[in-house]
This record gives structure tokens, sequence and C-alpha cells, in this order.
């Protein structure tokens, strides 16, 4: 409070006046500090709420991570189980190849040796160790051509033979000797022996190279067919409907190398390869014989044109003319050139109120030089206008 708030005749305001005025200042300081203490806690509730925000996003982004890493875990984890489950099963499946083959041994030999055992040529005793041992002798060549990468068809296809002699040979000595049962049994076992340890090596020979599985293969050459005879069937109907364009895009198909590769017909004959241009191929010579892209004809684009004239006309209405009664502007500041009819009317009615204008007939009055301000472009055009008419 002021001194002239205290002492009203050196201020001009009564002391009540001067009162009140101390009030509402004290008020409007109080309504401040109210409204700014306010503002403060709301901006801290600001404050905190970002920060339970941030708080958050940051738990989420951590939560993510974890769930990231722990999912690499479980992956890494059921890879490495996987790894493991194979290789088991892979060892498991070799022994029990080698088991079996062993026994299927332990039945099929005893039973050649029988069969060429004879008191007056003992040495015959070696015949089976012989032909039993080729064929795995070939199986032992396969294993290690696979080793190599090398070609093992052969050493397999071989050690299936010897092991077929083997098999006729226990067929007939145990069939004759034992019967039927004993001959039938030991020729299956001096094919399955060989057999299964095969079936082991062509495993492997699938893991090295890869091989998808043949349910895999058969659906893929089922898709490759239906799409071979989609295109075969696009060809057809391009060939037939438009001959000039056809022809011209196997010339360039040839010139372009796009030749594909012979196919299997039904009889397991392949047949020839085949000229076929790509869609590349056949726009360009749609358009270097049309003009226009594949399906575009000038016949077509002209009626197309025509045909969408016509929609917006039907859809707009005919645009309206110029109306009899008109009176259009005409050029009367520059004069008419000679092979350029004027455009003021000869025959006028002279009566007011057609254009708004006073006895013109329908012609606006001349304008003299120096009332009108042209723009420099007009000017330009005036000036060719003059020079051509002069000439």
């Amino acid at each position: 409070m002021s001194v002239t708030d205290l002492h009203p005749e050196k201020s001009g305001n009564t002391y009540a006046e001067s009162l009140a005025r101390a009030e509402q200042l004290r008020a409007d300081a109080e309504a401040k500090r109210i409204k700014n203490e306010s503002e403060r806690r709301r901006q801290e509730l600001l404050d905190q709420k970002a920060a339970a925000r941030a708080q958050r996003e940051i738990q989420r982004d951590l939560a993510a991570a974890a769930d990231e890493q722990r999912q690499r875990d479980e992956a890494r984890r059921e890879a490495a189980e996987a790894k493991a489950r194979a290789a088991k099963s892979a060892a498991t499946w070799r022994t029990a190849a080698k088991t079996i083959a062993i026994v299927c041994g332990v039945v099929s030999l005893p039973m050649q040796v029988m069969a060429f055992w004879d008191t007056h040529a003992w040495f015959l005793v070696a015949a089976p160790f012989v032909l039993e041992g080729v064929a795995w002798a070939l199986l032992c060549g396969a294993q290690a051509a696979i080793d190599e990468g090398r070609p093992s068809w052969h050493y397999r296809l071989g050690a299936l033979l010897q092991a077929l002699v083997a098999a006729g040979i226990n067929y007939a000595h145990g069939s004759t000797e034992y019967g039927m049962a004993t001959g039938i049994g030991g020729a299956l076992c001096s094919v399955i022996g060989p057999v299964i340890w095969d079936l082991h090596e062509h495993g492997r020979i699938a893991k090295r190279e890869n091989r998808t599985r043949r349910s895999v293969r058969r659906a893929q050459r089922r898709t490759d067919r239906a799409e071979f005879q989609r295109l075969d069937a696009i060809n057809e109907a391009r060939a037939a409907r438009d001959a000039e364009v056809w022809e011209r895009a196997l010339d360039l198909a040839a010139a372009y190398g796009e030749v594909r590769p012979g196919r299997r017909s039904g009889l397991g004959r392949t047949k020839a390869p085949e000229v076929v241009p790509s869609q590349k191929t056949y726009a360009r010579a749609c358009v270097e014989v049309h003009g226009a892209e594949p399906g575009s004809t000038a016949d077509r684009i002209a009626h197309m044109r025509t045909a969408k004239r016509a929609v917006r006309i039907a859809q707009n209405g005919p645009l309206d003319g110029p109306q009899t009664d008109e009176k259009p502007q005409v050029d009367s500041q520059t004069p008419a050139a000679d092979n350029e009819p004027s455009t003021a009317r000869a025959k006028a009615p002279k009566k007011r109120g057609e254009d708004g204008r006073k006895r013109n007939g329908g012609t606006p009055p001349r304008r003299r030089p120096g009332t009108v301000k042209y723009h420099p472009a007009a000017k330009k055009q005036m000036a060719l206008a003059a020079a051509r008419q002069s000439d």
C-alpha cells in the first residue's frame, strides 16, 4: 500500500476507495498466485505423465527385445535338438543297416558254402566268399565315391547284380536240398543285406546333393505343366486372332533367342525345343505392326474416343451454340484482313436494347488511339497481324 493510498487528500481519492483498491490488489495477487500454483501443478502432472509414458515405452522395448532374444534362443535350441535327433537317427539307421547286413551274411554265406562244397573240389569253398565279397567290395567302392563326390551309381548297380547272382544260387540249392521256404529265405538274405546298405548310401547321396523330396518334385512338375498349358493356350489364341502380329513376334523371339526347352510328352518322349515369344517381345511386335500396345488398334482407339464422346454428351447434354439474338464481340479497333471476313453484321437492327448499346447496328463503337492501354503481348500480336496484312 502506497502513501497516496493512505492519504486520500494527496491522491484525490477517499480512504474507503484506497482500501478497496488495496483489497483488489491483494485479491489479484492471490488469484495470480493460485493460478501460478495450479499451472505449476498441472505442469508437474504433465511431466509425471510424460515420464510414465517414457518408462512404459522403455519397458515395452525391453520386453520386445527380451522376447526376440527368447525366440532366437528357442529357435537355436530347437535347431540344435533337431540336429541332435538327426545325428542320432542317422547313427541308429547305420547301426541297424549294418546289423541286418551281417545277419543276412550269416544266413546266406553258409548256404552258398554248402552249395559249393565238394570233397573232390575243396577249393570251390572260396567261391561263396568271392560272390558275397564282390558285392560288399562294390558297396565299399560306392561309399568311397560318395565321400569323394564322384558318381557311385555303377558301383551300386554292380553290387545289386552280384547279389542277384548269389540269391539265385541260394534259391536253387536251398529249394532242392531243404525245400522252397529255405530257398526263398536264402535268396532274400543274399539280396536284402546289400540292398539295405545301398539304401543307407542313397540317403547319404541325397543329403550331400541337397535333394528335394519326391513329392515336392512331383508338385513342381505339375505346376510347371499347368503353366506350360496356360502359355500354350495364350499363344494359340494370339496366333488365331492376329496372325500378322504373331509372325512378327516369332521373328523377334528367334532373333532374341527366346527358345523354350523341350518338354516330356505323355508317351515319355521329349519334344523338340520351340520358339516362344515373351510378353515383352509380343508387346513390341504389336507396337511395330499396329503402332499401339497389345489389344489396341487405330480403329479400336477411334471407336473408343467416339464412345467416350457419346457418353460425355449423354451425361452433360449437348453444348449450347451461340444464340441468334447475341451480338458477338468484333474487332473494331484493328482493320480486317483482305482474306478474312469482317465480323460486323451487314444488316443489324437499329433499335435500342439488343446489346445494351444505342443505335450502333450491333457493332461496338470504334475506339480512338490512346484511350486503351494494351498489354505488351497484345501489342506484339497486333504488330504481327499488321505485318502479315502488309505482305
